[in-house]
């Protein structure tokens, strides 16, 4: 019998398939009962191809007993999450503006500083006295511009707010070894509430809250020693697992950055024995990632600003466990518990149905340019100017017949928008 040097191929959408060879000839059985056979000698070989298969929807985490922070007590959720992080997170720069030869100069001064002092807690006090005894208070130089808080210009200038201090005194500390960082929060005290930068330096095993501006070193578990500074966060990531990276943020343990490739991301529940309750990114998600699922000890998606908006362009849809206590989802759209308003819409959405509202103001939706259609749901009776604003793909929007849709209240979307009036 004359031989083919043909090729077959299957693509195997069954889950179970069985072969057998009789008198020359091969049989393929496919589960669904499919029969197929062929003649042995005329095939030189067979491919078979199974088609991809989507990843399966994952569940909500789980909660695993882990600690709760206390929000309310930022300065005790700093030390504990310091304490369980330890002294690793030190192991960078932060967000210090510096270059190479002004680190070198400072280094090189702070080293003369210490001199032989082989204790970090002599070296760090030595560097905390000459910044609390050198630099000088001050928003504007003596020409009337404004002071820079970088480490270098404080050095040489020696001027500076806070955060300058901060700056200064991370540095000097960098160089000679001693694990420190840099946070910012409020400062209830001397006489004055408001924004503060300070540092926490770790000396021999032992943590320190620094405030070189005000000339105060407290020991880190002491807190009743310094209730008067407010930590919010600290400029080092804590942790980096489970796809994530976290951070201090907020006064909360948070998920600031996502490594992970799949379609589907779940935050986590812990890290470091503490619960996680903030997922507010400060970079980009991986552009595979399609749908969030956020587990109910998730409080926030960010109080003055949500990185989700900015740094989730591909996301379709975002999940919230129903026993989450303070928010909630529909229909991918993420609400407070509290609220009928959105409080975040995946930028990649191209369909959104939204709860009802009796009036939407004034950008409830706005610079979303996934949107292709947007449902109304019956209840609505007003629609205000520019409620729906720069959503440039905007092609539809179904409203209900007894809605007063006011001029503008659809701006600037795509040319072809039309509304559909529905029963």
């Amino acid at each position: 019998m004359k031989r083919f040097s043909n090729i077959l191929i299957f693509s195997l959408f069954a889950l179970a398939v069985h072969a057998q060879e009789k008198n020359d000839i091969m049989y393929i059985t496919f589960s669904n009962g499919e029969v197929v056979s062929f003649l042995v000698d005329e095939i030189d070989s067979i491919t078979f191809e199974a088609p991809a298969m989507d990843e399966v929807a994952p569940s909500f985490p789980a909660d695993d007993g882990s600690k709760k922070l206390n929000v309310g007590n930022p300065a005790q959720s700093a030390s504990n999450l310091l304490v369980a992080a330890g002294v690793a997170c030190t192991d960078t720069m932060g967000r210090i503006n510096i270059t190479a030869e002004q680190y070198e100069e400072i280094k090189q001064f702070t080293s003369s500083l210490v001199g032989s002092s082989m204790r970090q807690i002599d070296i760090y006090n030595k560097c905390f006295n000459w910044v609390c005894s050198n630099v000088k208070y001050g928003t504007t130089y003596s020409d009337g511009s404004y002071v820079n808080n970088d480490p270098y210009p404080v050095f040489t200038k020696k001027i500076a707010v806070c955060q300058g201090y901060s700056n200064l005194l991370f540095v000097m500390l960098h160089s000679q070894g001693v694990p420190v960082l840099v946070t910012n929060g409020y400062l209830d005290g001397y006489g004055v509430y408001g924004g503060h930068a300070w540092n926490y330096a770790n000396c021999d095993g032992t943590w320190y809250v620094s405030d070189p501006t005000n000339g105060g070193s407290f020991e880190m578990l002491r807190q009743s020693t310094y209730t008067h500074l407010k930590p919010l966060s600290f400029d080092v990531l804590l942790f980096k697992e489970q796809g994530c990276e976290f951070d201090f943020n907020e006064a909360r343990l948070n998920i600031c950055t996502v490594t992970t490739k799949s379609k589907y991301f779940v935050t986590p529940f812990s890290v470091g024995g503490y619960q996680v309750s903030s997922f507010n990114p400060t970079s980009e998600l991986p552009s595979t990632v399609r749908e969030i699922y956020i587990g109910k000890n998730i409080e926030t998606l960010g109080e003055n600003s949500r990185g989700l908006d900015k740094y989730a362009p591909n996301v379709e849809y975002a999940h919230i466990d129903p026993e989450n206590a303070t928010l909630r989802s529909n229909k991918g759209i993420v609400y407070s518990a509290y609220s009928d308003y959105p409080m975040y819409i995946p930028a990649a959405m191209k369909r959104i149905e939204m709860l009802p509202m009796e009036t939407l103001g004034k950008n409830v939706i706005y610079n979303h340019n996934g949107v292709e259609e947007i449902v109304i749901p019956k209840g609505c009776k007003l629609i205000e100017p520019w409620a729906i604003e720069n959503c440039p793909n905007l092609k539809k929007a179904y409203v209900p017949n007894d809605t007063d849709v006011k001029r503008n209240a659809f701006y600037n979307v795509h040319p072809d928008f039309e509304i559909v009036y529905t029963e």
